[in-house]
């Protein structure tokens, strides 16, 4: 009886542990899949920021020829490269075809506010001269929002229609939106300025599947020189 019964607990020992075995097995199965699936999914967006990056450079070239002119005027701001055997979307826009807050005419300012349906923005226009006034000016788009004298919802609309990066008081009237003309056509002065700079946005977005995206968006100022024909002035990377 007793050999028996150390027979039965050995066997009941030895599935058990043949079961833990088991699941041991199928633990580490599971997560050797995983790892591939981890590195295959690493080694894809590393692959998607790499063409966003050769994208954005196909779209610099073109843009130092001068070959996106007649398209960016024809289809708007989405334009197709070729990247390796990839076509990518790209989105240009010409960063002088917006008012530069730190810049900008504020007469023109004041024109572009009544078409946007402000009644009455002196004293938002005051704030803009403040902080124009401080060492480093405005450092973000996004700062007007916290100018007081103007109304939420046309501070949102006036977002689209300004820019840090031109740089300059004129604005190309050719990139401007349809409110940004009719505002700088009542000032012919400013109507038939053009900026000194060559200063576009340039972005992409990629994807080659689940947790792949990546997206660039740079501003690149195009110079009149052969040996250097452009510059980076902002790089910015988000996954």
């Amino acid at each position: 009886m007793q050999l028996g019964n150390d027979q039965g607990i050995a066997m009941m020992f030895s599935l058990v542990a043949l079961v833990m075995l088991s699941i041991l097995l199928v633990s580490l199965l599971n997560l050797g899949s995983r790892a591939v699936e981890t590195t295959e999914t690493i080694i894809k967006r590393t692959q998607s920021q790499a063409e966003a990056e050769g994208a954005i450079h196909v779209a610099i070239f073109n843009l130092v020829n001068n070959e996106f002119a007649t398209k960016l005027n024809e289809t708007g701001d989405k334009l197709q490269v070729k990247f390796g055997n990839q076509k990518i979307e790209v989105t240009i826009n010409n960063a002088c075809g917006r008012w530069d807050i730190n810049e900008g005419d504020l007469n023109i300012l004041d024109a572009l506010l009544t078409e946007l349906g402000s009644a009455e923005h002196t004293g938002f226009i005051e704030g803009i001269k403040k902080a124009r006034a401080m060492p480093n000016g405005f450092q973000s788009t996004n700062q007007i929002l916290s100018v007081p004298g103007l109304q939420a919802e046309i501070k949102q609309r006036l977002l689209n229609e300004v820019t840090l990066q031109c740089r300059s008081d004129a604005i190309d009237k050719f990139s401007a939106s349809s409110t940004l003309r009719r505002a700088i056509k009542k000032f012919l002065d400013g109507y038939n300025k053009f900026p000194p700079q060559r200063i576009y946005s340039v972005a992409v977005s990629n994807a080659k599947g689940p947790g792949t995206y990546s997206s660039i968006h740079a501003y690149i100022e195009i110079l009149e020189n052969p040996e250097k024909p452009f510059k980076i002035i902002d790089w910015k990377v988000n996954e």
